[in-house]
């Protein structure tokens, strides 16, 4: 049985008896799906694990998918996406400055990922927080005009979008790159494909529009939704620690890096995507 402690009312749990380091049978990672579909963050503290240990431990929960930013695929195992400012030989090892935004990942994909697992190699002491908010307690918050409103709208989340405006500095995509990331249209509130219960899809910066509204209509609606989503009640703030290993549902929630002194100081973070198994399912 897993030992669970509350990270927030709403969202998270630390769970105290995993080690990843080491086999884990089966009915301990069907716990840790279940209680990933009910708290939707699990924190894991104190988890060294090797780039194989990690790689093995996310395929545990699905078959994992490799970034389309293949210049960011720096270690020997390529289902492993590195966030670092780091450098070697004057080349980064990985993306620096990237989810800034608030956002789920992948949300651009037409299946977007089940979740994702985190592993902090190197951090900072101060900084560098990671921010994640639940899109369960946000759309139940919502009053039941809105929710009557947006129960059968969609919107278009772009890529291309998010990549002009976040990394305006840099090389822009390949052709390739825009090949394998066209547009999509997802509903604005999905069905959580375990438990059923409805989730708000949003995001800031990804979502381009909202289907059959004017741009000022869309523009307005997805300003109040997006900052309704991440309304502080919501949030759990993650301080993070050497060798946390965080997973996240990203079919109901979203999160944002924040800032740190990258210049005095290293972070090196090793993500490994699980792939979705189905599009986001509307209410209606």
């Amino acid at each position: 049985m897993l030992e669970l402690r509350p990270l927030t009312e709403h969202i998270g749990m630390e769970v105290l008896n995993v080690d990843a380091t080491q086999p884990i049978d089966a009915e301990t990672f069907a716990a840790l799906r279940d209680a990933l579909n009910t708290h939707s963050v699990l924190l894991l503290r104190q988890q060294p694990v090797s780039e194989s240990q990690h790689v093995a431990f996310a395929r545990e929960f699905g078959e994992l998918q490799v970034h389309v930013l293949s210049q960011y695929l720096t270690t020997p195992y390529p289902e492993l996406y590195v966030l670092s400012n780091v450098k070697q030989d004057g080349k980064a090892i990985g993306n620096h400055k990237e989810g800034w935004n608030w956002h789920s990942d992948w949300s651009y994909y037409d299946v977007p990922c089940f979740g994702s697992v985190l592993h902090a190699v190197e951090v900072p002491p101060v900084g560098a927080d990671t921010l994640f908010s639940s899109m369960f307690a946000a759309y139940d918050a919502l009053d039941e005009e809105t929710k009557r409103l947006i129960q059968p709208l969609s919107a278009v989340h772009s890529y291309s979008t998010y990549y002009a405006k976040a990394f305006a500095d840099r090389e822009p995509l390949t052709e390739v790159q825009k090949a394998a990331t066209p547009d999509v249209i997802h509903p604005l509130v999905r069905r959580h494909q375990e438990t059923g219960r409805p989730s708000l899809f949003v995001g800031q910066d990804i979502v381009k529009e909202i289907v059959g509204l004017s741009p000022e209509e869309s523009d307005a609606l997805l300003a109040r939704l997006n900052a309704h989503a991440v309304s502080e009640q919501f949030v759990y703030r993650h301080k993070w620690q050497a060798h946390d290993l965080l997973i996240w549902d990203n079919r109901c929630t979203m999160h944002q890096a924040t800032p740190y002194d990258d210049v005095a100081y290293r972070r090196v973070m090793h993500r490994a995507t699980v792939k979705g198994s189905e599009r986001p399912q509307a209410l209606v």
